[in-house]
């Protein structure tokens, strides 16, 4: 059955293949008895996939899906998707091939279902599906015209009929209203059907079983020389329940689809935040730097940046917007772009001035989504060893003088988004060798543990004090260590972004 399905959706399995090819693997291979059956591009067979899931049909494996050059998490829960995709429709067409060969041995009306399973088959687009289903009926029973309607879970409509529409939304709503009560087919001969429907001589709708609180049903009208008969119902019946796993098929199909692109289209969202973040530390005379950056889901709102120009202060920024997930994302490559054109096309960018001009810009966006970011503007003169920060509603952020006890430093500002205008000022810090400031996104503070402690400021404060004397980065690589580990079997609830500015001789 791999080898048919493999035949007949080749289409399918190459925009599958060019979709993993343009997501960055470098081989797709499907593979059956040890070897490879069909693969992209021609000179890789896959033979040492980075990745691989199974094929079961029945409790038995078939083949194999392999990929190479992907690793991660993401790529191997859509591969076991896609294979599980995959094998429901081995599955599938396989055990219509049974249930209709057996058909075909007892009785004649068992061609007709053949008929309609083989015509079907080629079709996992659902409104190609219903279309298909509505043409084989009419061809099937000799009807003069057909419907199928779906009234999906979340009461939208699908309808389809053949050959041209014969009745209205309102009366097919209340033919279905009929099934829904009864549960089995709804006939209608001679008076009753004239009645219930423009030039209608008799009428059937048989209901089609579908999962949850779907509702679906087959409707034949005007039956060609005659009346509907015991076995055009039995006929009708049959082709109902046939029809229903088609249509679920169709529906998982498209569900996977659409999961599929979505998965796509965050982890391409997630890499072009990544790139957002600055690549390479700056060298920067005095200070011994260090930044990571983790988001608790795909993308985040979490962000942090350097400015460097000649003639300038470094100036660095880390920002946190409310929520999660791909609302914060979008807020946060604006508030970057904004931030970062203030600090770099003004004359005279304080961090006061950068946050004011920010928050004037932003304002109206963040008042309209009912979204709010805390911003850490710092400017690090080296003649000096000056340190002017304005905060914006930010923390935690720690300094620990050189030998001396952490301690947080309050903002004395509102987050960018609350008000029209910034209360936050310049406040003035002197970084001497030794001394130590971590910007932090309380991602970190308020990090929880499988017993829904939180980490809070007390383990933070300790846990940086007791690190003052290490390099820039083995702090920062051991606040996110410890941090991880005291949050481990619990999903990471925020956001973790930190930047570690430790005074350095020059």
């Amino acid at each position: 059955m791999l080898a048919a399905l493999l035949a007949t959706q080749h289409t399918y399995f190459d925009a599958l293949a060019k979709s993993w090819l343009m997501g960055g693997a470098s081989a797709f291979a499907v593979w059956a008895n040890g070897e490879p059956k069909v693969w992209w591009p021609k000179n890789n067979k896959a033979e040492t996939p980075t990745l691989r899931e199974p094929l079961f049909v029945g409790g038995f494996t078939v083949g194999e899906l392999r990929i190479v050059g992907l690793v991660d998490d993401a790529a191997q829960a859509r591969l076991r998707a896609e294979a599980d995709l995959i094998s429901q429709l081995i599955q599938s067409t396989q055990n219509l091939h049974v249930v209709t060969s057996e058909l075909i041995d007892t009785q004649d009306q068992l061609l007709a279902m053949y008929d309609l399973t083989e015509a079907m088959r080629d079709y996992l687009d659902l409104n190609k599906v219903l279309e298909q289903l509505a043409r084989e009926v009419a061809r099937l029973v000799k009807v003069e015209a057909t419907f199928v309607i779906i009234q999906k879970s979340d009461e939208s409509w699908l309808i389809k009929q053949y050959p041209q529409p014969m009745m209205d939304l309102t009366s097919l709503r209340s033919m279905i209203d009929i099934v829904r009560v009864t549960g089995h087919e709804y006939l209608l001969n001679e008076e009753d059907a004239a009645s219930q429907v423009v030039n209608c001589r008799n009428f059937l709708m048989m209901p089609i079983k579908l999962r949850g609180d779907m509702l679906a049903a087959i409707g034949l009208i005007n039956k060609v020389n005659g009346q509907f008969l015991s076995p055009d119902i039995k006929l009708t019946r049959a082709i109902a329940e046939q029809a229903g796993a088609r249509i679920e098929n169709a529906f998982l199909y498209q569900e996977n689809l659409e999961k599929t692109k979505l998965q796509t289209e965050m982890e391409l969202a997630h890499r072009v935040q990544l790139n957002l973040l600055p690549r390479r530390l700056p060298a920067v005379k005095g200070l011994d730097l260090w930044s990571d950056s983790r988001p608790a889901l795909q993308v985040g709102g979490d962000f942090y940046d350097y400015f460097y120009r000649d003639g300038r202060p470094f100036t660095f920024t880390v920002g946190d917007i409310s929520g999660k997930g791909l609302p914060a994302a979008l807020l946060m490559a604006m508030t970057r772009t904004v931030i970062r054109a203030k600090a770099n096309d003004m004359p005279t960018p304080t961090p006061e001035i950068v946050v004011g001009r920010s928050n004037e810009e932003l304002y109206d966006d963040f008042t309209d989504v009912n979204m709010f970011a805390t911003v850490f503007v710092g400017q690090y003169n080296s003649a000096k060893r000056e340190l002017l920060y304005a905060n914006a509603g930010h923390s935690p952020v720690i300094f620990c003088p050189s030998g001396g006890k952490a301690q947080l430093l309050e903002a004395d500002g509102t987050p960018v988004g609350i008000l029209p205008t910034s209360l936050s000022r310049d406040q003035k810090l002197i970084l001497q060798p030794g001394d130590l400031l971590v910007v932090a996104t309380d991602g970190l503070s308020e990090a929880h543990n499988t017993k829904d402690e939180m980490f809070g400021y007390e383990r933070l404060l300790h846990l940086t004090q007791s690190l003052a004397e290490k390099p820039a980065r083995e702090i920062g690589q051991v606040l996110s260590h410890t941090i991880q580990e005291f949050s481990s079997g619990k999903q990471q609830d925020d956001d973790q972004t930190l930047i570690v500015l430790k005074g350095v001789r020059s």
